[in-house]
């Protein structure tokens, strides 16, 4: 899903609910999203910045035969040849050869300059591999460096070009056809068409350079298909095609991404966002998904406009006119995204299951956050992928602390239990590098879940208003641009007028974590307290701030501190007996905290359980359960449903029912931070009760466990899981109730 290349500058987001291993043995919906960035990046050996060949514009001519999946295609590329950047002595060389990106299915009939003059090219030898290299007719011309090139409609506003810079232009056509290979997140099929910047559908020197585009999107006669793609869409019946959709984008646009979907039953719907219209802001919401879906999705268009509107306050005005939502991905189960400028291609599940409460309630405003970062201010580097995903699982949790405070607090709960588990710890300076370095869990759990939380630490360390308005500035300061880590510190500083450089060196390029503990002091005064704040493994300049809160026995009293180093003395005078403290009760600074250790403690015995049971060893693994449970005894980690749930499915494969029994109830009534999780393992735990109770000849019971089940009515009900017990193929708990519902004798267990 990501590949590793110098110099990524943009991530386009595919996000979705993994289905974990977690516990090892099973594949569930899981209640938090991972959104897996696909990089959309130069070719390598283009890592630095500015490059001497960059893209200024596009004009795309594509007619598809959907039943084919085959595409023929027109495609010219404006590009400008730089010169030195004028603090330069030395100009670069003559540019005699280009190096292109072009999906490898893709046959290559014809690559001609602006004189109509046939070009020579060469595909890479590496199999698979989308490089090729053009050569030119004659050395690209370029303005010499003491000139300034003068703007054309083919240039793209001065803001996103890099200072200093003289340039010319030149254009090539690259004339082509062939069939993509159908995947998960592109394809071309006679239910619909997605094609993402990073499936190289045409030609590139950077997937993810701003250019202005016209793309003309021809489909096959006597077929009403709605067509989306950056920018101003418009019929195309006055040019040359006669079905199809014209793009023309007033803008440069970081991305060239093409949805399409069939008209017929599927036609794209305005709704009017209503959020905004007070502001006299109004952002038009589009569904484009089959008439009967549409009565599900008003909370979704509701919400759209709502969280546009709320980003839009926070950030800066909403960049596009209109917001689509478009029913794709048809090979993805669970909640599913991609995020194109103006556009959310979504999952089946994400459509059907969207407003059920607990399902996937950061989904929708960590896609629409993409919308600004990274799809307006691009990524100057893959290690910059922090500002990508840090930024938007951020936003989605600011969002809904104002629309939805449980969410946002079961949201950070996660976060502070699940970031630290990895082992070691990744810096999160690895940015989109990890996508090639670690799994799709180690990567969720450091660049979504800890980089959300650094934003939040940085709240302490220069106010959350400080904050906001750093990221208005670096968004103003930008769009329409690539930028950095470097870029937003600078962005902060000047905002703060601080120093950051032991909060990007300690949070982003380390992986040390605080250990922050109050100790309390002797002090003769009756009610006063006298304590010490100690922060350990920290760097001597550390400065966050911490709240608290004294519970006594007249009420609650809150208190901050400024931590300084590793000691910060604390004194207050309390209006009665002190009964307990609780410190950073919001959990607000990125620390160890006890729902961490033990997590992570459960988590490396949890690891072990799958092996013993693939290799047999089923009693070692249920004693390895229990080894889990007993290091968290009072469910700090939350993480008891989970276990309990393995331990009891492991005694009934030992046939131990008592125990089993036992076991599946206390599930029923264990808490979890994770709603679709917690639905999955009390649908399956009313399964395994309903088996045993059958076995032990009493239907009735049984029967009531069946009904009780199957009215979770809950997303997760319709996960496919394969247990070693329920034979080889995957199989759904409302499946599995289903099928015991429909049984009338009692049965001999397995």
């Amino acid at each position: 899903m990501s590949q590793r290349i110098p110099g990524a500058r943009r991530a386009s987001a595919v996000c979705f609910f993994s289905r974990t291993r977690r516990v090892v043995l099973h594949r569930i919906t899981a209640a938090v999203f991972l959104c897996t960035l696909v990089l959309a990046s130069p070719l390598a050996g283009q890592g630095h910045f500015p490059s001497q060949v960059t893209p200024a514009r596009y004009e795309i001519h594509v007619r598809f035969e959907p039943e084919r999946g085959f595409l023929h295609a027109t495609a010219t590329v404006t590009l400008r040849v730089n010169a030195s950047r004028s603090d330069s002595a030395a100009p670069r060389s003559p540019v005699t050869d280009i190096e292109f990106e072009l999906n490898s299915h893709l046959k290559i009939l014809e690559i001609a300059d602006a004189h109509d003059r046939k070009l020579e090219w060469r595909r890479s030898g590496r199999l698979g591999s989308p490089k090729l290299s053009v050569r030119l007719a004659e050395p690209a011309a370029v303005a010499p460096p003491a000139e300034k090139a003068e703007p054309s409609p083919a240039t793209p506003p001065a803001a996103s070009r890099e200072p200093g810079m003289t340039s010319a232009t030149l254009a090539l056509t690259f004339t082509y056809e062939g069939v993509l290979p159908r995947g998960e997140l592109d394809y071309i099929t006679r239910d619909g068409i997605l094609l993402r910047d990073e499936s190289r559908w045409y030609p590139a020197t950077d997937l993810a350079a701003f250019t202005r585009n016209a793309i003309t999107v021809e489909t096959p006669h006597g077929q009403n298909w709605n067509v989306l793609a950056p920018g101003e869409g418009v019929s195309a019946g006055g040019s040359a095609v006669t079905n199809g959709r014209f793009f023309l984008s007033g803008r440069p646009y970081s991305s060239r991404s093409l949805i399409a979907l069939p008209g017929d039953d599927s036609p794209c719907a305005e709704r009017t966002g209503l959020s905004g219209i007070g502001s006299g802001m109004s952002t038009v919401i589009m569904l484009c998904m089959e008439q009967r879906e549409f009565a599900n999705t008003d909370l979704m268009v509701r919400r759209s406009s709502d969280v546009i509107f709320f980003f839009s306050e926070l950030l800066g005005r909403y960049p596009e006119q209109r917001y689509a939502i478009v029913k794709g991905l048809p090979e993805r189960k669970g909640a599913a995204g991609y995020s194109a400028p103006g556009v959310l291609v979504a999952s089946g599940d994400l459509v059907s299951y969207h407003g059920i409460p607990g399902y996937a309630p950061e989904f929708l405003p960590h896609e629409i956050a993409h919308q600004w970062f990274p799809i307006e201010v691009a990524l100057a580097r893959e290690e910059d992928g922090w500002l990508a995903e840090g930024i938007a699982e951020y936003l989605a949790w600011r969002y809904l602390r104002v629309k939805d405070p449980e969410q946002a607090r079961l949201m950070v709960a996660r976060a502070m239990r699940d970031a630290l588990e990895p082992e070691p710890l990744r810096p999160l300076s690895l940015g989109l590098q990890l996508f090639g370095l670690e799994s799709p869990d180690v990567t969720q759990k450091t660049l979504y879940q800890r980089g959300m939380l650094a934003f939040r630490t940085l709240e302490t360390v220069i106010g959350q208003e400080r904050v906001d308005r750093a990221l208005r500035e670096y968004y103003k300061r930008f769009a329409g641009r690539s930028a950095g880590i470097a870029d937003f510190r600078k962005v902060c500083e000047d905002i703060s007028q601080r120093d950051l450089g032991w909060f990007f060196d300690y949070y982003i390029n380390g992986t040390a974590v605080p250990e922050v503990t109050l100790r309390r002091l002797p002090s003769s005064a009756p009610n006063e307290y006298l304590g010490e704040v100690a922060a350990k493994n920290v760097p001597p300049d550390f400065q966050v701030r911490v709240e608290m809160k004294f519970f006594t026995v007249a009420g609650v009293v809150e208190n901050s501190v400024a931590l300084r180093g590793e000691v910060t003395p604390l004194s207050m005078n309390l209006p009665a007996a002190l009964q307990r403290v609780a410190l950073d009760p919001d959990l607000r600074v990125l620390r160890w905290t006890e729902a961490a250790r033990r997590n992570r403690a459960q988590h490396a015995l949890l690891a072990a359980v799958g092996d013993l049971e693939r290799s047999g060893d089923v009693a070692e693994a249920a004693k390895t359960c229990k080894a889990a449970l007993a290091l968290d005894p009072d469910d700090v980690a939350a993480n008891q449903q989970k276990i309990r749930f393995e331990l009891a499915r492991l005694q009934y494969r030992m046939k131990q029912n008592g125990p089993a029994l036992a076991e599946f109830d206390r599930v029923l009534s264990a808490r979890s931070m994770e709603p679709m999780s917690a639905d999955f393992y009390r649908a399956w735990a009313r399964l395994y009760r309903a088996k045993i109770l059958r076995a032990a000849g009493k239907p009735a019971a049984a029967r009531a466990e069946v009904q009780a089940g199957l009215a979770l009515a809950a997303p997760a009900l319709d996960s496919p899981v394969a247990w070693p017990e329920t034979g080889p193929k995957e199989t759904t708990a409302r499946r599995a109730l289903q099928s015991l519902r429909g049984r009338s004798a009692p049965a001999r267990m397995k």
